[in-house]
């Protein structure tokens, strides 16, 4: 028997997938690995597998924020540099600063905060920067999922957050293997943000590094599963159609619900109990990786607040701001050091959980 025969036969993508991270309750529904392989579904905010693969060089597992290894600061690091960036905690790397909304009539009443994310998809697909951007919407029983937006229409369609895994990401590695060439957007939360910035640093991946052309990140809190929080609202007795739900900026500590009945504030350690336990490991508040970051304004709930990162997001705000499509103003500096403190106290949650899950 020769000695390549004698070598253990590396452990499938798929069985790593399902051992280090679902099996340990780790994933998000980020939706990196899924459209990728058939032996991966997706069912009402889970992710699930009914099928065996055996392939070991698959990139379900490369892709996935959630994979144990590397440790996370080096991971970052690693991106960071693939992507001309700089690893610059507690918020990441900031070329530009702003407070700013978006006046256009249609999205008043639609957008979340300032609507700056929605206004800046339009421009991008307008001008055709980008092909089509792929976001998330409400599907079924009000679970999130992700979509493909081609026009203003379909933007405004998807406009407001849903704070549930909806594994959009499957959606951005079926639209990666079409054949064609425009350049794709992608709306995402940290986890599926650091997710773009693994399918944009894989090898085997070229169609991401490509095509790949406009990540916009989404501060976030935490992310629910889909299930958990309609089970948690109707123990609370919030009925009828969500209207709209907000994790307003710190220090409110609550978590806002929109109904056709009114606001009701649900305390956020409440949300905390039934959050994907993954989140506790995230320590990125504003999606340090994407090409621009886009939150709420602290203070001032008719604005966001959108930190520039690369010069794809810089010339896209000032296109934008060209075209009277934005009302910008530079980032108060109180405001920006608050944000800095939320960041960091994230961050040392997450290094918290990483030692006591190590050492539990």
């Amino acid at each position: 028997m020769g000695a390549a025969a004698e070598l253990p036969a590396a452990e499938a993508c798929l069985d790593r997938l399902l051992s280090q991270v679902i099996a340990e309750g780790l994933c998000v529904a980020c939706g990196a690995c899924l459209g990728l392989c058939p032996h991966l579904i997706f069912l009402d905010g889970r992710v699930a597998a009914p099928d065996a693969c055996g392939l070991s060089e698959g990139r379900c597992i490369d892709l996935c924020p959630l994979d144990p290894a590397p440790e996370p600061a080096a991971r970052r690091q690693r991106l960071h540099q693939a992507l001309g960036s700089s690893y610059l905690p507690p918020i990441g790397p900031v070329q530009q600063a702003w407070q700013g909304r978006a006046p256009a009539a249609d999205l008043q009443g639609k957008a979340q905060y300032g609507g700056v994310v929605s206004e800046l998809l339009s421009l991008a697909l307008e001008e055709g920067l980008v092909g089509e951007a792929v976001v998330t919407v409400a599907g079924q029983r009000g679970a999130p999922q992700g979509a493909r937006a081609r026009n203003r229409q379909e933007v405004l369609a998807a406009a407001g957050s849903i704070y549930a895994g909806g594994g959009a990401l499957g959606e951005l590695n079926r639209a990666l293997a079409e054949p064609t060439d425009h350049p794709l957007a992608v709306v995402g939360l940290p986890c599926q943000v650091l997710a773009a910035a693994n399918m944009k640093a894989h090898p085997r991946y070229p169609a991401a590094a490509q095509r790949l052309g406009l990540v916009v990140g989404l501060f976030c809190t935490m992310n629910l599963p889909a299930r958990a929080l309609r089970g948690l609202l109707k123990e609370e007795g919030v009925q009828g159609p969500v209207l709209k739900s907000d994790f307003p900026p710190p220090p409110a500590g609550v978590f806002q619900v929109w109904t056709q009945a009114g606001l009701r504030e649900l305390p956020i350690a409440k949300l905390r109990d039934i959050r994907f336990p993954g989140c506790a490991f995230c320590p990125d508040l504003t999606a340090e990786l994407a090409d621009l970051s886009v939150g709420a304004c602290e203070g001032r709930p008719g604005l966001n607040t959108i930190l520039v990162r690369t010069p794809a997001g810089a010339a896209l705000i000032e296109r934008a701001r060209e075209r009277g499509r934005l009302e910008l103003e530079p980032a108060a500096a109180e405001s920006m050091a608050h944000l800095k403190q939320a960041a960091e106290n994230k961050r040392a949650r997450a290094a918290q959980a990483r030692t006591e899950r190590q050492h539990g």
